[in-house]
């Protein structure tokens, strides 16, 4: 403890030395109380006579004065020497001050604590703020200074610790509140809010913390006295935020119930996409066991589960991470390796598995990291074996994430230093001497197994007397691998058990040499499926086949393209599919959209693709394949521009990996060019869109650098394609090379309006490389063409629109991104809409006309998230951020903010500029209206949303817009066109 403690918030006390100190003087607790209120300032001394005199001071206050503060010296310094100055109680000139430290006085500890609270709560450490902010309330003991509460000169003093005081005792019930401590507060915020009646964040507080008891009805009318507390005693209704809160109570908004908080830290979503098994596990408690106490050894971060293919990794590794998920602060993520062909492709897996939007040329393994560093979570990597050189991404994602836990599965190791393997061995297996009676029979793993998938297809089947020996034998011939189990049970529909050991035994003998140089483990899988492709007849092995081509889940029209035309009297593909799926090759199932398709697990495809590579027509059915898909961009790709351009958008996004199979197959060294440079012209908005365009932009730009020769009708909107993903990409120069090369080739066939569409991209790249001259001739030309469409017309105004809000010229920014709404509206593309709508909210925020840029930018964040387009619905959220800090309403602009900064950071976007600067005043703004305490609580909160999340939480539906104003959602209007004007779908239709 320090030599002097001074307590002022309350009865004074002094203690100096470790000893307590007597003030018995009126006068000396005045004149202390009044230097301590102002410690280490100068207090004048004609002050201190004002205030000792109650404004009456004697003529010659000055000698009374100095007595006063001699007698302090001694009380507070008892041990200083004669002759010494005093260095608690100085002399200034005209003055007097107290130096203290924040430890001896309780005034300045409060200060120092509520200072300490304010900066864990804004970074997050929610339960520390709340600790320090109790602390520093702690210290009052009511009424503080005492002696001066009749001091008129001293009031506002007093009343500015009063008012510091309740503003720490509300940001103290906001903490505990967000630390869902509703059930301990209610007490101690209703006797605060009958003591300041009038104060609406306490009442907001009361109404919170009843809610969250389960008490709407007492928060409701916690509401209503408020209401008419407010309107008796002040003549006014409460504020907004009092407001929306009685609204969202009302209809039980869930965003206004408790926050789900893990130990101490701060709310966030937990991840949850572990898939959800088909069949029950069976026969593997004891290896989950042993998986979930690895992770309890001192050290234990990443597990590899190895073992033969079809020895049931997937499937352990599913129960597993259900089972540790729980236990996990943020969840558990499951990444699908197995549709993947490069190393190059695994960083960018695992982001889109933790739901991370990657923007164009980022980075995908630094985003993946940087989201997973403040996480407790597992994540499974799940058939890591033909991946194998991709070791690296797993080193970096478990160096940037310390509280990161990995569970692989593999045919062999990874290799790594902090890898602890567990080796999946088969199922137990029945021992053949001495036989086990069935009844034990029935619970030794295999056999377990075997009946559970046999009864699938024969209800009734079970192990007795009877068959007890078979079945033993059954299950030690499958070598206890539950895929094998699997595929045999299945052919119990039409075998009887006796048949079937015979079969299999035949097969799987024959078959042990095909192989040499597979382990045992894959040779009796291998064998297991070949067993099966073998029983199947001609047509059926030959479709078999051919669904080696397809990298995920095709269509049966898909597989009818490929298949190709058939001979009269052939047997039809359901026919066909309808046997392997009674083989168990094959699961039919139904798609969202109502497409039927076909599944394989990742074993049975490999072993597809092996024997499509025995076919002599292997190429031209990987030429059926990639022209089937063709066909599929050629119909889908122009509605991406207009009103189909949701349901284009789905179908394309479900034939994505097949898409992308066509092109590498049609850009490879056996393909056809012509039909890769078709895919680029037809596919690359769609790309675009998604933002995954780093592989397909090299493959554009290297086709087309190799085919200059190629026909100009193709090349010129591969051109263009390739010039547009390279402009996302941040490589201009080689961007404005392709769009030149691009205008030469669509000029050369004539196609005006594609030309006109070019021309305005060059003109929006030399805007945003600052040869504003150069824009301006190009735009020039384009206004000028009759060829250009609609569209190319509306783009060209939006950057127009652009440079002049950006050169200071307001009123014409304004007039261009009016304009740009007319014409964008019809377009019915939602692209396009929401960076119209953007640009004129940008510019009707700038004259002060809020409620409308809202209106605006909720119609862009409508149609931004309903396409997805987030690197769009970022700015948008920010831009709201503004127009509710302009309009008093600090907490949700917090939020919103906090939301797009973690996307930004997540994601690597970092806001520089103009944009940068204006988000940050924002944020300042925002933060000196709300306080510390509040902007921490509210960005904390809002860091753990997602965009969508965000979006979602403030921007009203439109049925509540509807019937809010009676008027309809702006946007829903018919079309601005002149009657009978169509609108071209693509740039170049």
């Amino acid at each position: 403890m320090s030599a002097l403690w001074i307590r002022a918030l309350g009865p004074l006390q002094v203690i100096a030395d470790g000893v307590p100190v007597p003030v018995s003087s009126l006068s000396l607790r005045i004149v202390l109380e009044c230097l301590a209120l102002r410690a280490n300032s100068v207090v004048a001394a004609d002050f201190l006579a004002e205030v000792i005199w109650d404004g009456h001071p004697p003529a010659r206050p000055g000698p009374q004065l100095q007595v006063y503060l001699a007698n302090l010296r001694n009380l507070l310094e008892p041990n200083r020497r004669k002759g010494v100055a005093s260095h608690r109680l100085a002399s200034r000139p005209g003055g007097y001050l107290l130096a203290v430290e924040d430890d001896e006085l309780d005034l300045l500890q409060f200060r120092a604590h509520l200072a300490s609270g304010e900066r864990a709560v804004e970074a997050g450490e929610l339960a520390g703020g709340a600790v320090s902010l109790r602390q520093a309330l702690d210290l009052f003991v009511c009424p503080a200074f005492p002696d001066l509460a009749d001091v008129e000169v001293l009031a506002p003093d007093l009343e500015a610790v009063e008012e510091a005081r309740l503003d720490a005792y509300q940001d103290l019930l906001d903490v505990e509140l967000a630390l869902g401590r509703h059930a301990n507060v209610v007490g101690e915020v209703q006797r605060l809010v009958s003591q300041h009646p009038f104060r609406e964040r306490l009442w907001a507080s009361l109404v919170l913390a009843l809610y969250r008891s389960d008490r709407q009805a007492d928060a409701l009318a916690a509401c209503r006295t408020a209401r008419k507390s407010f309107a008796a005693e002040l003549g006014i209704d409460p504020g907004t935020r009092l407001r929306e809160l009685e609204a969202r109570v009302l209809r039980q908004d869930a965003s206004i119930g408790p926050p789900v908080i893990n130990d101490d830290r701060r709310a966030r979503q937990r991840l949850d996409n572990v898939p959800a098994p088909l069949t029950p596990m069976v026969g593997r408690d004891t290896e989950l066991g042993e998986i979930c106490s690895l992770y309890r050894s001192e050290g234990c971060r990443l597990v590899t589960v190895t073992g033969a293919g079809g020895a049931g990794k997937t499937r352990l590794a599913m129960a597993a991470a259900a089972r540790l998920g729980e236990r996990m602060a943020d969840g558990a993520g499951w990444v699908n390796l197995s549709p993947l062909t490069h190393v190059e492709q695994v960083p960018g897996a695992i982001a889109a598995a933790l739901g991370l939007e990657v923007p164009a040329g980022e980075d995908p393994l630094k985003i993946a990291s940087r989201f997973l560093h403040a996480r407790r979570l597992l994540l499974v990597l799940d058939n890591f074996e033909h991946l194998a050189d991709a070791w690296p991404v797993v080193l970096d994602l478990l160096t940037s994430a310390p509280e990161l836990r990995i569970l692989t599965t593999s045919r062999r190791r990874l290799g790594l230093r902090p890898e602890y393997e567990f080796e999946l061995a088969p199922l137990e297996l029945p021992p053949l001497d001495p036989p086990l009676p069935p009844l034990q029979l029935r619970e030794v793993p295999a056999m377990k197994l075997l009946l559970n998938r046999g009864r699938a297809v024969r209800p009734r089947f079970t192990v007795d007397e009877g068959n007890a020996a078979v079945l033993t034998r059954l299950c030690r011939r499958l070598d206890g691998l539950p895929l094998a189990i699997e595929l045999a049970a299945a052919h119990l529909r039409r075998l009887n058990e006796h048949d079937l050991l015979a079969d299999l035994e035949v097969s799987l003998v024959a078959l042990r040499a095909t192989f040499p140089d597979l382990p045992d483990r894959q040779q009796t899988l291998t064998a297991t499926i070949e067993w099966s492709y073998q029983l199947l007849a001609a047509p059926e092995r030959l479709l078999f086949c051919l669904l080696g081509v397809f990298a995920n889940d095709p269509t049966t029209d898909a597989i009818d393209a490929v298949r190709g035309p058939v001979s009269a009297g052939a047997p039809s593909t359901e026919e066909l599919l309808s046997a392997l799926a009674d083989h168990s090759l094959l699961r039919r199932y139904t798609d969202q959209a109502g497409s039927h398709r076909v599944s394989l697990l990742q074993s049975i495809r490999e072993f597809a693709r092996d024997r499509l590579a025995l076919l002599p027509e292997e190429h031209e059915v990987r030429r059926r394949h990639a022209g089937h898909y063709l066909a599929l961009a050629e119909s889908l790709g122009p509605q991406l521009w207009g009103g189909g351009q949701m349901d284009a958008f789905r179908a394309l996004h479900a034939e994505a990996l097949d898409l992308r199979a066509a092109l590498l197959w049609a850009a490879g060294p056996d393909g056809s060019a012509g039909l890769a440079l078709r895919l680029v012209g037809d596919l690359w908005h769609y790309w675009e869109l998604t933002g995954d365009v780093t592989e397909q932009q090299r493959i554009a730009v290297e086709l087309v650098e190799a085919t200059p020769d190629a026909a100009p009708q193709l090349r010129a909107p591969a051109l263009s394609g390739a010039a547009t993903l390279t402009w996302s990409l941040n490589q201009y120069d080689l961007a404005a090379h392709l769009h030149r090369q691009a205008l030469e080739a669509f000029r050369e066939t004539g196609n005006g309006s594609a030309a006109a569409w070019t021309t305005m991209c060059l003109a929006v790249q030399a805007a945003y490389s600052g040869d504003g001259n150069a824009a301006e001739r190009l735009a020039a030309e384009v206004l000028s063409s009759p060829h250009a469409s609609h569209r190319t017309r509306t783009s060209l105004l939006v950057l127009l629109s652009r440079m002049a809000f950006f050169a200071g010229e307001h009123e014409r920014a304004l007039e261009l991104s009016r304009r740009c709404v007319e014409l964008g509206r019809p377009l019915a593309d939602r692209a396009t809409l929401g960076v119209v709508l953007i640009n004129l909210a940008e510019s009707t925020e700038h004259i002060g006309e809020y409620d409308e840029a809202e209106k605006l930018l909720y119609e862009a964040a409508d149609a931004s998230l309903e396409l997805g387009a987030y690197a769009n619905l970022v700015a948008i959220l920010e831009s709201l951020a503004g127009v509710y800090a302009a309009q008093g309403r600090p907490e949700p602009a917090i939020r919103l903010l906090a939301a797009a900064d973690a996307y930004r950071t997540d994601h690597g976007r970092p806001l520089d500029g103009e944009e940068g600067r204006l988000v940050d005043d924002i944020t300042a703004r925002v933060r000196a209206e709300a306080g510390p305490v509040r902007f921490g609580l509210a960005w904390t909160s809002g860091k753990a949303l997602t965009l969508a999340q965000a979006t979602e939480e403030v921007v009203p539906s439109r049925q509540d817009r509807v019937d809010g104003s009676g008027a309809d959602v702006p946007g829903e209007s018919g079309s601005l066109l002149p009657e009978g004007r169509e609108v071209d779908p693509a740039p170049w239709s």
